[in-house]
């Protein structure tokens, strides 16, 4: 199945909301054009009928999605249609989510927020990729409950859980406050296993980091991202798409679902981080050095070459000639030492 976002289905150059009403009348016109029903049929064949109703169905189940652009929401849903994944996000596989992104406005010269639609990859999304490929012999995920772990060490990554799970209460009893951590692994074909734990913690100073949704919540103490009306769901993905990304085999269709994840794509398919992009001060230029330290800047005025100043050594005296006469004491010193007689037989040679 050829894969393209050159040409994503759109008929509008620009992501402005659907700010008076429902953009349901403009969205149902322009997924009836036959330039958008033909990139769908290119890349579902008889299926695309039912996955474009199923993109009016999304949107009018959800009160943020109607305000946000016809164009954003296609180009999410054309997005999902080339992974062939279902865009109902009560399945788990994909989902279209709504976002405020903060957009320059080239009329009034300011900042404003523009509800836009995101494509987003669920958990069941990333299993399904991965069974796609062929690589994998065996895959699980599950929630982890307080008293089923037994130990993790986050140094190693090594994890163990209680044989005897009879025992264990606090699953049979859906005591939710006491999920402790999310668990995933995977077996491949050659026998190669891996597998991931992270604790509640992590995930959620994952999701702090990476959310500025999420922070949002927090902060204002509401509950509107997906981060906190379905935290296990994320959860869930996040221990999934970490462990496939850094051990597992990805096929092409794989690497670019992770690339895709919650992107905004426009009508050139071209797509931007709307939710987890960094904050300003992570963002900064890696090239921009410190006040402190940059150098002054050279001044490129010709100057006159400076004249080095040689200092000159003082000359050292030359040593004088040895006089006739010491040669003279020389040879009369040699002389006497020639002619003396050595006791040779007080020598312990002979």
């Amino acid at each position: 199945m050829a894969y393209s976002r050159t040409n994503t289905p759109a008929q509008r150059n620009d992501n402005r909301p659907a700010t008076q009403g429902s953009n349901i009348p403009e969205l149902k016109n322009m997924l009836g054009s036959e330039s958008v029903k033909a990139r769908f049929e290119e890349v579902l064949g008889k299926k695309a009928a039912q996955f474009t109703a199923s993109i009016v169905n999304v949107v009018s189940g959800n009160s943020m999605l109607k305000r946000c652009s016809s164009q954003s929401v296609i180009g999410a849903a054309f997005v999902a249609a080339t992974y062939d994944l279902p865009i109902d996000s009560n399945l788990g596989f994909s989902a279209i989510v709504p976002y405020n992104n903060r957009r320059f406005n080239q009329q009034t010269k300011r900042w404003e927020s523009v509800p836009e639609a995101q494509f987003q990859m669920m958990y069941k999304g990333f299993i399904q990729l991965a069974i796609r490929s062929g690589c994998y012999k065996k895959m699980n995920y599950s929630v982890v409950y307080q008293d089923e772990l037994t130990a993790y060490n986050p140094i190693t990554g090594e994890v163990e859980f209680v044989r005897d799970f009879s025992k264990c209460k606090q699953r049979a009893e859906g005591n939710r406050d006491a999920i402790v951590g999310y668990y995933a692994w995977f077996e491949l074909n050659t026998g190669f296993r891996h597998d991931l734990y992270m604790s509640t913690a992590e995930v959620k100073n994952h999701a702090i980091k990476y959310s500025q949704s999420f922070r949002k919540d927090m902060d204002e103490h509401k509950a509107t991202s997906r981060w906190s009306t379905d935290f296990d769901s994320m959860a869930l993905k996040t221990v999934i798409k970490m462990l496939l990304s850094k051990w597992g085999i990805l096929s092409i269709e794989m690497q670019r679902a992770i690339v895709d994840d919650q992107q905004v794509f426009d009508d050139n398919g071209n797509g931007s981080y709307s939710d987890n992009r960094p904050d300003p001060d992570e963002a900064t230029d890696p090239f921009e050095q410190d006040e402190s330290i940059v150098e002054s800047p050279v001044d490129d005025t010709k100057r006159e070459p400076e004249k080095i100043e040689q200092k000159v050594q003082p000359e050292q005296p030359i040593p004088a000639t040895p006089q006739p006469e010491d040669y003279t004491q020389f040879e009369q010193g040699y002389t006497k030492f020639d002619q003396m007689e050595l006791p040779i037989d007080g020598l312990p040679f002979k």
